[in-house]
């Protein structure tokens, strides 16, 4: 795996927590850093792909695609379903 050096400037108390946690983990700066970030990006993307997904169905309503029920005609059908199902 090939890499490249990257500077960032961070905070003095963040460059000494990030030290810390190194020292207590027995790895470097640069492995603590690598590993926060690959942490952060894995998180950025599944939020991401959770939010596209909690878009697609109100992008097909809007589309007219889906049908949208409101909270009576639900009930209508939750009770339905019960008395079809007690009579069963």
């Amino acid at each position: 795996m090939s890499t490249v050096s990257l500077i960032v400037r961070l905070p003095d108390a963040l460059r000494r927590q990030a030290q810390a946690v190194a020292k207590l983990r027995g790895e470097t700066v640069s492995q603590v850093v690598r590993a926060a970030l690959r942490d952060y990006i894995q998180e950025a993307l599944e939020d991401a792909r959770d939010l596209r997904e909690l878009q697609a169905p109100e992008a097909r309503v809007d589309a007219g695609l889906e049908p949208l029920y409101d909270h009576d005609e639900v009930w209508a059908e939750i009770e339905a379903l019960s008395d079809s199902a007690a009579g069963s």
